[in-house]
């Protein structure tokens, strides 16, 4: 299988790279500026901007399934999700590519669970308000859309180890005690939701 990953310079985007090597794919990473620091006779490394159609096009034709991992750096206005996975639907929609798996957060569309910590619920309506509203947007697009989704939640990132212990909400709810969660086990969940269709149309959230 062939898969791009947008957002593959990114710590989360990286795991779903390394991993999806390892398990004989191969890789198209899509990268805006940073280099990425890896080296595979499968992996293809292109340079664009999500935000560019003229950009997200030539990098989609050709694959199999597309992996949206872009991240914000905060700000008044978030627009890298909506408009990013826009142009990713176009594009998948041109060169008839069915499978998307697009990673958001846990608290989309459940901000004043209690389950979230108060700290944190105060975090996401104030200062990540931008980058909550934005994803949100994200995902309403990718439900609207008539491809082969998963959405992936995951609670606070980690750069632990790939650990296989992780637990999943297959319909989008919150889990009980759920703090964190490896950005490699969030790695391995989207690969199961690539590889497979069992989570096909499915809104998860991951955590330890």
């Amino acid at each position: 299988m062939r898969i791009l990953v947008i957002g593959a310079a990114g710590r989360t985007g990286k795991q779903v790279v390394e991993q999806a090597l390892g398990h004989g794919h191969d890789v198209r990473a899509f990268i805006r500026a940073t280099a990425l620091d890896l080296d595979h006779d499968r992996l293809e490394v292109v340079t664009g901007d999500v935000l560019e159609f003229e950009d997200v096009e030539p990098a989609v034709r050709g694959v199999d399934a597309v992996v949206f991992a872009v991240g914000s750096g905060g700000g008044r206005e978030v627009t890298v999700y909506s408009q990013g996975i826009a142009n990713v639907l176009h594009a998948m929609a041109t060169h008839r590519v069915d499978k998307l798996v697009a990673i958001s957060a846990a608290g989309a569309f459940a901000r004043k669970d209690p389950r979230i910590s108060l700290g944190f619920r105060l975090m996401m309506s104030t200062v990540l308000k931008p980058v909550y509203d934005d994803m949100e947007r994200m995902e309403q697009r990718i439900a609207a859309s008539g491809v082969d989704w998963t959405i992936i939640r995951p609670v606070g990132l980690t750069d632990g180890p790939l650990t296989g212990a992780y637990r999943v909400s297959l319909d989008g709810s919150l889990l009980p005690k759920a703090v964190r969660v490896s950005r490699a086990d969030v790695a391995a969940l989207v690969l199961k939701a690539v590889e497979t269709r069992a989570y096909s149309r499915s809104t998860l959230v991951i955590a330890e």
